[in-house]
């Protein structure tokens, strides 16, 4: 083969692929046109939930923090019995008081004094609301027992009467 066949023969070949290369570049447009169509609409369809959109946006941080207290059975600190301890010991037996079985205790301990016990329902709830309790105290200067009566008002709210210490383990 001559130079001049092979350079005919070359720029065939080339123009041959060049035409099915441009034949393809319609059909590259299309694909490419349906690519960024299929890309818009699915960027759109998510709109429906985007935040500008809602009627009664969401605001967080509106409301102040209020400190919710448990109820505190009332009455007075027995003597011998700290004052922060004997606290701590009322809202344990405020929990017991609530399960139904006897002698349910409910464990509770004060980190500022490094005082713990447990609360102790004792029998069943008496007609007239009232239920006896003990509640054990682990302090610094030992064991104490304290017992006495828990008894709930038309309200709700618990009071302590006739608490006494039982002496010291």
């Amino acid at each position: 083969m001559s130079r001049l066949e092979v350079s005919a023969a070359y720029g065939r070949a080339r123009s041959g692929l060049y035409k099915g290369i441009s034949g393809l570049r319609p059909a590259l447009r299309l694909c490419l046109k349906g690519a960024l169509g299929l890309l818009a609409v699915a960027s759109v369809g998510g709109c429906g939930t985007l935040s500008f959109l809602d009627s009664d946006p969401i605001v967080t941080g509106s409301l102040k923090v209020q400190p919710v207290s448990a109820p505190v059975p009332e009455g007075p600190v027995p003597q011998g019995i700290g004052a922060s301890d004997w606290s701590h010991a009322k809202m344990a037996l405020a929990q017991a008081l609530q399960v139904r079985e006897a002698g349910a205790s409910m464990p509770w301990d004060n980190p500022s004094t490094g005082a713990r016990g447990t609360a102790t329902p004792l029998g069943a709830v008496k007609d007239n609301g009232c239920r006896d309790f003990r509640i054990g105290i682990v302090d610094t200067t030992g064991e104490h027992w304290v017992q006495g009566e828990a008894c709930k008002d038309g309200k709700g709210e618990t009071s302590l009467s006739q608490v006494r210490v039982l002496g010291r383990a």
